[in-house]
């Protein structure tokens, strides 16, 4: 028999009965509708979480699961055309071969900008720097990212490296789903305090 499990006194319930959490800041996040990197992102939301930091999800599609690479899916929170950066303490731009997909997406775009405009943590992983590249974000900024996007992101005047994962400022790259955890620890690391 499995014992119950005891919350906390005095903390709030929703209507199921479960602990409403509450977090410091929320953190906005842009998945692709398909292919996302889905171990980096599982890195970054868990690490987040770990310091009372939560994230919303938007998409260019929202009426049907976005998909991973391998077996992560599930609905996104809002479309990508309702977000502003106001409300959020950052961004993170989730990898994988569908972030290409989702490059010059006019709202993925603006999101980029806002948040850089707003002096807030931009995070991103794998060929995710090509959506940081086409937004002419990257000059002078020392990142990582698939190696695929090198010259990419020297013509937008970034500085490639080929660590796993580097921070400038409130800039974190990440080269691939390898730099998961080390990627996480690095958002969680700026947004948490």
């Amino acid at each position: 028999m499995a014992a119950k499990k005891e919350t906390k006194p005095g903390a709030e319930l929703d209507a199921d009965g479960l602990v409403v959490q509450k977090y410091k800041s929320v953190v906005l996040v842009i998945v692709p509708p398909a292919d996302f990197a889905e171990q980096a992102l599982r890195y970054a939301r868990s690490s987040l979480y770990n310091v009372h930091v939560g994230t919303r999800s938007v998409s260019t599609v929202t009426q049907e699961l976005v998909k991973g690479w391998h077996q992560d899916e599930f609905l996104v929170d809002e479309p990508i055309g309702n977000a502003s950066m106001d409300a959020y303490s950052g961004l993170v731009l989730a990898g994988g071969a569908g972030a290409l997909t989702i490059a010059d997406d006019p709202d993925v775009q603006r999101l980029v900008r806002e948040a850089f405009a707003q002096k807030k943590m931009v995070g991103a992983c794998g060929e995710a720097l090509a959506i940081l590249a086409r937004a002419s974000v990257l000059k002078g900024r020392r990142v990582t990212g698939a190696p695929s996007l090198k010259a990419a992101i020297q013509s937008a005047g970034g500085r490639y490296s080929s660590r796993q994962v580097e921070v400038d400022g409130l800039l974190v790259t990440g080269q691939d789903d390898s730099a998961g955890m080390r990627y996480g620890k690095a958002l969680a690391a700026i947004v948490g305090i």
